[in-house]
């Protein structure tokens, strides 16, 4: 096993454990949402993981409206909204 920070990394509000060699990183919505203040093409990233996304507040909301309106500009980048109790008829269109 390799140590937490290489390969697969996380960042929360005040603490992080990630490197240059980082592919896959765990971070909070805020931690997105300040990522995308600095970088609003998200240059680097491939996929975006939106879980637990029933649990609707401000940030999460907002974060959903940013990454609909990045698409046309990044139509290479997937997200993928996951829940575990999800209405999709409240995400489609």
């Amino acid at each position: 096993a390799e140590p937490v920070g290489s390969t697969v990394g996380y960042h929360i509000r005040l603490e992080a454990k990630k490197t240059e060699a980082t592919k896959l990183l765990f971070c909070t919505t805020g931690v997105l949402l300040r990522r995308l203040q600095m970088d609003c093409l998200l240059k680097g990233v491939t996929h975006i993981f939106v879980d637990e996304i029933h649990e609707r507040d401000i940030n999460s909301d907002f974060l959903l409206i940013i990454l609909k309106r990045l698409l046309p500009c990044r139509p290479s980048l997937k997200i993928v909204l996951m829940s575990a109790t999800l209405n999709a008829e409240l995400f489609s269109a």
